[in-house]
């Protein structure tokens, strides 16, 4: 019998131990950073203006910055649809955001890379960035870059975001 009470024992915290793990390793991150996925746009979503991929002017991207209702946090995204009957190879994303305005001059945001995905004909993706906190009182411009099919990187017409002072 004690044996039986030994062997069960380690079996039990073995168990426990790959429960553990598992909910370590399955559970969702807070952000959506770095892969490609769908996405729904809100309005703390502002984005910059669209334009197509050198690849097809079927294929549309921007960059967009989800901001937290108090427009202390932001995560750049870069949205990439494509209107063609053909699949495309997304061979990357990263992005670009430099503060300007400041008074100890200017400088960048760290912003994150997605890797490959294939976006079928119709489909619409969008690769998250990390998530940062904004300065106060400064100027941001955004963009990114978006390496397709075998085309060398396209970057995305860029837009500027302002915080007032006081915020």
């Amino acid at each position: 019998m004690r044996s039986a009470k030994l062997f069960t024992i380690p079996r039990a915290l073995t168990a426990l131990a790959a429960a553990m793990g598992f909910i370590a390793l399955g559970a969702p991150s807070a952000s959506a950073h770095p892969d490609w996925q769908t996405y729904s746009a809100n309005s703390n979503w502002k984005c910059g203006p669209s334009d197509n991929l050198s690849i097809s002017t079927s294929v549309i991207f921007q960059t967009c910055l989800v901001t937290t209702p108090s427009k202390t946090h932001g995560q750049l995204v870069v949205v990439v649809s494509n209107r063609s009957t053909k699949t495309v190879e997304l061979k990357g994303g990263q992005f670009d955001s430099d503060i300007y305005a400041r008074w100890d001059g200017d400088t960048d945001l760290s912003g994150g890379f997605c890797g490959f995905h294939e976006l079928k004909a119709g489909q619409a993706r969008g690769c998250f960035g990390n998530t940062v906190e904004i300065p106060c009182g400064v100027g941001l411009r955004h963009s990114a870059f978006v390496w397709a099919n075998r085309a060398d990187a396209d970057e995305t017409q860029p837009f500027s975001t302002d915080r007032l002072a006081g915020c």
